[in-house]
């Protein structure tokens, strides 16, 4: 399994004649499947993010199991990756539930995350996995992408910094944040997070001070976990970490657009 930037297209009137491409990007997990009958609870990995399944049998129509797999909002795509309608999984009862379908490419998002607030008064209409518009661009420097890691977002801006944390790193030419944990928390992970959590908390305080305001901040741990932080400098846990605008490296380099912040 592999994660995707891909684009869902909606086509809106212009008030010169014609139609525009507003354009919606997002991550999903890409799945290819070419059996006759789909079992989504499968194939589903994290519940909260959205997963792209491409369907290559030959037949008309394919039943997808939605079995156990629910509240669900699924956008369908013809071959020519043309937006052909919706369906719901909502049923979380015990039984069978299943869906028929003859399109080719199926998005699945989870009713309960962002992803499905941000999409809901989208009236899509074509799917974009190649990135002909060039919106989705990753350009890692070395030591980014890698967890851990801090984000700033920047106030009235689209922007976000990325700043690497190398614990106990001799050799300080690398970009980032140096911190200093004693060896036997790095071993244990029950240990390691929350002392890294308090030395987090030292520097929210100092970047606060430096920029004389509140500074958005959040610790990026993995794809799962992150602390945001208040204007106190005490965190809070939230399963969605910051994702996609436009983010810079510590120098204000841009390294990525539109797209997840780590490899």
């Amino acid at each position: 399994m592999k994660t995707l930037s891909i684009t869902l297209i909606e086509k809106k009137n212009h008030r010169d004649g014609g139609t525009i491409d507003h354009l919606k990007s997002i991550e999903a997990f890409l799945i290819t499947k070419n059996a006759r009958n789909i079992i989504l609870q499968e194939i589903i990995q994290q519940s909260e993010f959205p997963t792209l399944i491409q369907i290559q049998n030959s037949q008309l129509t394919t039943l997808l199991d939605c079995s156990g797999v629910a509240p669900y909002e699924f956008w369908y795509f013809d071959e020519q990756f043309q937006f052909t309608g919706k369906a719901y999984s909502l049923y979380e009862g015990s039984g069978t539930f299943q869906i028929q379908t003859q399109a080719k490419w199926v998005l699945l998002v989870h009713l309960k995350t962002k992803e499905f607030k941000n999409l809901q008064d989208f009236n899509c209409s074509e799917l974009d996995i190649t990135d002909k518009y060039d919106i989705v661009k990753r350009n890692f420097p070395y030591g980014y992408g890698v967890f851990p890691y801090i984000i700033i977002n920047h106030e009235s801006s689209p922007c976000l910094t990325q700043i690497p944390i190398h614990i106990n790193l001799q050799d300080q030419d690398l970009p980032g944040w140096y911190v200093e944990i004693d060896e036997y928390k790095i071993k244990q992970e029950d240990l390691l997070k929350p002392a890294l959590i308090e030395e987090s908390k030292e520097y929210h305080k100092n970047i606060c001070k430096k920029m004389n305001r509140f500074a958005k901040m959040a610790l990026v741990l993995n794809a799962k976990e992150a602390y945001y932080f208040d204007e106190n400098s005490d965190v809070t846990f939230n399963e969605s970490i910051p994702t996609g605008g436009i983010l810079l490296d510590v120098d204000g380099k841009r390294i990525a657009d539109n797209s997840k912040h780590y490899l």
